[in-house]
């Protein structure tokens, strides 16, 4: 399933084709803010998040950011959403 599918049909109403790539730009953003960048290259790690009146978790893999200047710096690469108020969503 597309990621825009799942998260407007499991959002009770609150992500709509409307403002859903609001919603992509704003949880990208929080998940990468709590991501510690000192995190290994290829570790698994999980989120728990409270956004939009909502609590997202879900996992994603540590990716090296690819700059040769910070070689220990990772974000958060092929993240999937787990679960959105405690409900499993896939």
């Amino acid at each position: 399933m597309m990621w825009n599918n799942l998260i407007i049909e499991n959002s009770h109403g609150v992500v709509t084709p409307d403002n859903i790539d609001e919603f992509n730009l704003e949880f990208w953003s929080k998940v990468n803010n709590e991501h510690d960048m000192d995190t290994p290259d290829g570790q698994y790690c999980e989120f728990a998040i409270d956004m939009w009146g909502m609590k997202l978790k879900g996992h994603y893999i540590a990716e090296w950011i690819g700059d040769d200047e910070y070689p220990n710096e990772t974000e958060p690469c092929e993240i999937e959403l787990d679960y959105i108020d405690n409900v499993l969503v896939s």
